[in-house]
C-alpha cells in the first residue's frame, strides 16, 4: 500500500497478526514496538559502558548541554531564566527543554542522569511512534514499518544525541509524534506537535510552516492553534532576552545567501548524513544505498506525501540561509533522518517490487539487513567517540570550571568563550566572550567593563588582543583602558581530541600592569 491510506481505513483498529507479503504471519506490532525499544535501551547501555572506560566519569559530550543545566539550576533554585543569577537572560535556544530539566530537577536532585534518561526515553518513543505510524499509512507493510523504525531507533547519530544532555532527542519525539498524529489523519495534532516543537527547537518552524501548507483540512483552525502555541514562544522570549528568538540564535544565526559557500557545504553535511563522506573527517553512520532508497522513496511518494521529500531535503538548504555548517555531529540537521527513514523504506520497496518482482519481499528484507547491520556496526564506533566527548569535555571545559572555582571566591566574574561546564562547575558569573549570555564586544573592553578575575580562553581565537612576552615565553592580554594584564597561570591540552574546538586551553589571571608574571604554571595534560 502507498502514503495516502484513507482516513477512515487508517483509523481501523490494527488486528494483533497480519499476514505479511511472504505470507507468514508476523508478530504482534505491540511486541514488535518492545523489541525496538529494547534495542535502544540495550544501545544505550553500550554507550554508557564505553563513557565510563574511556572518561570514568558521567558527563556530557557537547559543552552546551551544560549550557541547560546551569539554567535549569537557576530556575529551579528560583533565580528564573539566567545563567547568570540576577540576570534574566533567553540564554536557553531551547527554553522548554531547559524548563522540564528544572522541574525534573526538583525531583532528581542532579541533572547528568536526569537528562540522559529523558533522551534515552525520547529516542525509545520516537522509534515506536515511526513503527506505528508506518503501520497506519500501510498495515499489511510490516517489515517496511519495522525498517523504518530501527533506521531512526539505531541511527548511530541520534543515539549519541540521546545521551547528550541536548535538546535533540526531545525535539525529535515532537517530529514523529506529529508524523504520527498525520498518519492517523488527525492533522491538528500533528500541527499542535510542530508547534510545540518551535519551544524546543527554532528552526521548527520550518516543518510547522510545511505542515500548515501541506495538511490542508482544517487550514483556519490549524493555523489559530499553531499561532496559539508559537505567538507566546516570541512574547516569552521578548519578555526575557528583548528578542522575538532566544539570543543564542541571534549569536550563531546570520541570514545570507550563498549558494557557493554555505548551501553547497550544508547539502554535502547532508548527503555526508546518508553515507556519501566528502572530507575524512565526515562519519559514515548510514550506508549509501539509503540514499538511493530515500530518492526513490521521494519520486514513489511525490504526489501521496510531498511533505517528506520537501522537509528530508529541503532543511539543510533553509539551514544554509542562516548558517554555515550544521554543528558538531551534525547535530542541527539531525531531524531529518526520520523523514528520510521513511522515504528510504518506501524506497527500498518501490525499487524491490521494480527491480526482483515476484521476489521483492526478500529484496526488501536483504536491503533493511544492510542497512541496520551497517548501523549496528557502526554504534560500537560511535560509543567509544561518544566516551571521548565526554572525557574531552570534562578535563578541559569541566577542569577549567572546578580549578576556577578553588582560584576565585563567590561573585569573581570569569570571562571565558566556552561558558558550559565552566559555569556549571565554578558557580561564579560569567562574561560570554562570544555574546550567547552577555552583551558581545571585543575582548578588551569585555574586560574593562566587568574586569574578570579569571580569562579562560583559545588563544588562538583572540590572537589579534594578545602580546608576546619573549623573556617569559608567554602570552599577555590588557584590558582596554591598560590598568591591568592578564598572565598565564594553568592550561589544559588534551591528547585525543574529539569534539573541542581546539587541543590547548589557557588560563590567564588578572594582575594590575606591569606586575611580575607569575613564576609557575600549571598545565595539565590529558
Amino acid at each position: 500500500m502507498e502514503i495516502g491510506w484513507p482516513p477512515e481505513a487508517s483509523s481501523r483498529k490494527l488486528p494483533r497478526t497480519r499476514q505479511t507479503p511472504s505470507g507468514r504471519r508476523g508478530a504482534r506490532p505491540e511486541i514488535l514496538a518492545s523489541a525496538i525499544a529494547l534495542l535502544v535501551l540495550a544501545s544505550a547501555a553500550l554507550f554508557l559502558a564505553r563513557e565510563w572506560a574511556i572518561a570514568h566519569v558521567w558527563g556530557f559530550p557537547l559543552d552546551d548541554a551544560w549550557i541547560h543545566a546551569q539554567i535549569a539550576r537557576n530556575i529551579a533554585n528560583g533565580q528564573g531564566m539566567s545563567f547568570n543569577p540576577g540576570e534574566r537572560v533567553a540564554g536557553s535556544t531551547g527554553p522548554l527543554y531547559t524548563i522540564l530539566l528544572a522541574l525534573l530537577y526538583r525531583g532528581t536532585g542532579e541533572f547528568v542522569w536526569t537528562a540522559k534518561t529523558l533522551g534515552v526515553l525520547c529516542q525509545c518513543a520516537s522509534g515506536v511512534l515511526i513503527f506505528f505510524a508506518m503501520l497506519r499509512w500501510d498495515p499489511r507493510g510490516r517489515v517496511k514499518a519495522l525498517l523504518a523504525a530501527l533506521i531512526v531507533a539505531l541511527s548511530p547519530a541520534l543515539l549519541w544525541a540521546s545521551l547528550s544532555g541536548m535538546e535533540i532527542s526531545l525535539y525529535l519525539l515532537f517530529v514523529c509524534a506529529g508524523i504520527y498524529f498525520d498518519a492517523r489523519g488527525q492533522h491538528q495534532g500533528a500541527i499542535l506537535a510542530w508547534a510545540l516543537g518551535v519551544w524546543v527547537r527554532p528552526d521548527g518552524l520550518f516543518l510547522l510552516l510545511l505542515g500548515l501548507c501541506f495538511l490542508r483540512r482544517d487550514l483556519w483552525k490549524s493555523a489559530l492553534l499553531a499561532s496559539a502555541v508559537v505567538l507566546p514562544f516570541f512574547l516569552f522570549n521578548l519578555m526575557v532576552g528583548g528578542t522575538l528568538f532566544p539570543q543564542t540564535v541571534g549569536a550563531k544565526a546570520h541570514l545570507a545567501f550563498d549558494p557557493v559557500h554555505r548551501t553547497w557545504n550544508l547539502f554535502r553535511e547532508w548527503t555526508a548524513l546518508w553515507g556519501i563522506p566528502y572530507r575524512a573527517t565526515d562519519e559514515v553512520e548510514h550506508p549509501a544505498l539509503v540514499l538511493v532508497a530515500l530518492a526513490a522513496g521521494a519520486y514513489a511518494l511525490r504526489r501521496k506525501n510531498p511533505l517528506l521529500a520537501i522537509y528530508a531535503i529541503g532543511l539543510p538548504l533553509v539551514l544554509s540561509l542562516f548558517r554555515e555548517q550544521s554543528g558538531s555531529g551534525k547535530r542541527y540537521i539531525l531531524y531529518v533522518i526520520p523523514f528520510g527513514a521513511i522515504l528510504a523504506a518506501h524506497g527500498f520497496e518501490f525499487l524491490s517490487r521494480k527491480l526482483l518482482r515476484e521476489r521483492a519481499f526478500q529484496g526488501l528484507v536483504l536491503a533493511g539487513a544492510i542497512t541496520i547491520a551497517w548501523q549496528g556496526a557502526y554504534v560500537v564506533h560511535k560509543a567509544s567517540l561518544y566516551g571521548w566527548n565526554v572525557q574531552n569535555i570534562d578535563r578541559m571545559q569541566g577542569y577549567m570550571g572546578r580549578l576556577s572555582r578553588l582560584l576565585t571566591k563567590p561573585g569573581d566574574r570569569i570571562a571565558t568563550n566556552d561558558i558550559g561546564a565552566i559555569g556549571y562547575m565554578s558557580e561564579r558569573p560569567v562574561v560570554d566572550l562570544m555574546g550567547l549570555v552577555t552583551p558581545w564586544m571585543p575582548l578588551p573592553q569585555s574586560l574593562s567593563r566587568y574586569r574578570p578575575e579569571l580569562l579562560i580562553i583559545f588563544v588562538d581565537w583572540f590572537k589579534d588582543y594578545a602580546e608576546y612576552e619573549p623573556g617569559h615565553n608567554t602570552f599577555l592580554f590588557y584590558d582596554a583602558d591598560s590598568t591591568h594584564q592578564y598572565a598565564v597561570v594553568a592550561g589544559v591540552e588534551l591528547a585525543h581530541n574529539t569534539i573541542s574546538a581546539k587541543d590547548q586551553m589557557l588560563l590567564f589571571k588578572r594582575y594590575p600592569r606591569g606586575a611580575p608574571l607569575p613564576e609557575h604554571q600549571l598545565l595539565r595534560r590529558f
